[in-house]
């Protein structure tokens, strides 16, 4: 059962870091919750790993200028281009990793 887990959480982070690229941060987070909650009720665990960890993610909108309201305001006083946002967000995405790996030590899935 704990792989199930895992792999809700893997496949929740990995949703809301995808949706959150192409839509408002805090918009995905807003659509995402609802969908962790019922994943944590049918998995019978706590929903507070699901969401802490939907916040990490939600946090990861580095790979376009859509993703937040500051990322777009910075891209043409600063000269950016959209692939700009690709280089430098990529190696962020390593909150997917803290999400993932991390948020499960400190809020178990223990109901």
């Amino acid at each position: 059962m704990p792989d199930a887990h895992a792999a809700g959480l893997l496949a929740i982070c990995v949703l809301t870091v995808v949706l959150g690229q192409l839509i408002s941060n805090t918009a995905t987070v807003l659509i995402m919750v609802p969908i962790a909650t019922v994943l944590a009720a049918d998995l019978h665990v706590s929903v507070l790993p699901l969401m802490m960890a939907l916040t990490v993610a939600g946090a990861a909108s580095f790979l376009t200028p859509v993703a937040t309201a500051a990322n777009t305001i910075i891209m043409e006083p600063d000269g950016y281009r959209f692939g700009d946002y690709w280089k430098l967000g990529l190696p962020l995405l390593l909150f997917l990793t803290v999400a993932v790996l991390w948020v499960p030590l400190l809020w178990p899935f223990a109901p």
